[in-house]
């Protein structure tokens, strides 16, 4: 057991030693296209566009939540004075003005990610764009984002401001 383990180890590194040497050619990039997005015009409209469209979602929605919450404190209150027939009545009728707020609320949540994809989706192909101008430019294999990268120390390998001239300030 012991040779066969040795054996395929052996046959492992003669395999992947030559890819080894492959590594070390490879010209890897970090971005940081967050920084790129937030710091850019396009991207503070989009986010200032985003943000109205959401208070505009919320606003109504505010009014009901307040206007429900109300309704129950006073149904709670005279619920222990009401007849039986009458209760269960309220009840039922506060329980579908809450499933129609949250029917409501889902629906303001899907325009609002509908509105955010519309928002976002030319920045992000403005973005690729960019990316694909300074990879070319550079000769990088391999481009990462450094919100996906643990730690790089190596400053040389940061072309942040080189994407952000092309993507536009």
């Amino acid at each position: 057991m012991f040779k066969l383990v040795v054996s395929a180890l052996i046959a492992l590194t003669m395999l992947l030693g030559p890819l080894g040497a492959l590594a070390a050619e490879v010209k890897i990039g970090i971005v940081d296209t967050n920084a790129i997005l937030t710091g850019s015009a396009d991207g503070k409209r989009a986010q200032e566009a985003i943000k109205k469209k959401a208070e505009d979602l919320s606003k109504p929605l505010g009014t009901k939540r307040q206007d429900l919450g109300r309704q129950v404190e006073e149904f709670q209150k005279q619920a222990g004075v009401m007849k039986e027939d009458a209760r269960k009545t309220k009840a039922q009728e506060l329980e579908k003005k809450m499933a129609d707020f949250d029917k409501q609320a889902q629906e303001a949540d899907k325009q609002l990610a509908q509105f955010k994809e519309s928002q976002l989706a030319p920045l992000s192909k403005k973005m690729d764009q960019a990316l694909d101008q300074v990879s070319k430019e550079e000769k990088l294999d391999l481009v990462l984002d450094r919100s996906v990268t643990l730690n790089v120390t190596n400053k040389a390998m940061d072309y942040t401001d080189k994407v952000r001239a092309k993507f536009g300030k």
